[in-house]
């Protein structure tokens, strides 16, 4: 392979930039990465081998893409940046296993995506999301069942606390039953902000999700998502006073499902666990015919 561009370097990064009229969209959240150990502990944590399919979400100036494209791996890549897409075609050579996509991954639906541009293979996914459609993006992924394999994501530490948050915790809240009821998740390493280019207000950190096996039919899931989702909205509220305000039924119906699943009526939607919310779920789905 020829030799690539130095992305991380700061100077090549603004003489590339300088020559495709590129700037950094604040409106897009773009943060450019400039540190090559961090790219490498990135890469390393991906754990690529032959066969597998990564999908890497924001690429930005492809300091990873790059990294990952002397693999030889098959690479596809989805960046929103027109320009930036156009930077990538350019900075890396034609090859049939490197791909290269102007999306926007909130409209994406994974499921058919896999089907079409990595059929049959170990789906992995590699990100670095900027904050303001990092909750979407992953509500999106467990609607659909979370299909990846391994996904190595780099979020700002806020959300990436928020995913990984253990009941009873301030940032305890739907996205961290999701995540729990969809994948398995740790913490990686933690990112300093001054490895972005520009610099961010805060500090960021890599995660790493792997699906967990599901408990619930696809009926009760449903009940899952509008329960989990709608007690949150009103975390400030009993869990049975959340449960009146969404379904139509009797303070004495709801407190009897709540009995059913072990769950105190007093109890606040933070200090629930996955578990307890899946059982709730089920108890629910099986008496929606008297609520």
């Amino acid at each position: 392979m020829p030799d690539l561009p130095n992305v991380t370097s700061p100077k090549e990064l603004l003489v590339l930039f300088e020559e495709y009229g590129i700037q950094p969209n604040k409106q897009l959240g773009q943060n450019f990465l400039i540190d090559a150990n961090i790219v490498r502990k990135i890469e390393a944590a991906v754990e690529a081998v032959p066969g597998d399919k990564i999908i890497e979400v924001g690429a930005g100036a492809g300091a990873l893409t790059l990294a990952l494209a002397r693999t030889g791996i098959e690479l596809t890549v989805l960046e929103i940046d027109k320009g930036l897409v156009r930077l990538l075609k350019d900075i890396l050579p034609q090859r049939p296993e490197v791909k290269i996509s102007h999306k926007d991954v909130l409209e994406v639906n994974w499921r058919q995506f896999l089907g079409e541009a990595a059929p049959g293979g170990k789906n992995k996914l590699v990100s670095n999301l900027p904050y303001n459609i990092s909750g979407p993006f992953m509500y999106n992924l467990f609607k659909e069942s979370f299909p990846f394999e391994r996904a190595v994501l780099m979020f700002q530490k806020e959300v990436a606390m928020r995913l990984l948050a253990n009941p009873g915790d301030s940032d305890y809240g739907s996205l961290s039953v999701l995540c729990r009821y969809y994948t398995e998740g740790r913490t990686l390493f933690n990112v300093s902000k001054n490895v972005f280019w520009p610099r961010p207000k805060v500090g960021s950190a890599v995660i790493l999700l792997r699906p967990r096996k599901r408990t619930l039919t696809t009926g009760e899931e449903a009940v899952f998502w509008k329960l989990v989702q709608g007690v949150f909205r009103q975390r400030r509220k009993t869990i049975l006073n959340g449960l009146l305000s969404i379904y139509s039924c009797s303070r004495d119906e709801a407190t009897l499902l709540l009995n059913e699943a072990n769950i105190d009526t007093l109890s606040r939607p933070e200090e629930l666990s996955v578990e307890q919310f899946a059982l709730l779920a089920r108890i629910t789905y099986n008496k929606l015919s008297k609520i």
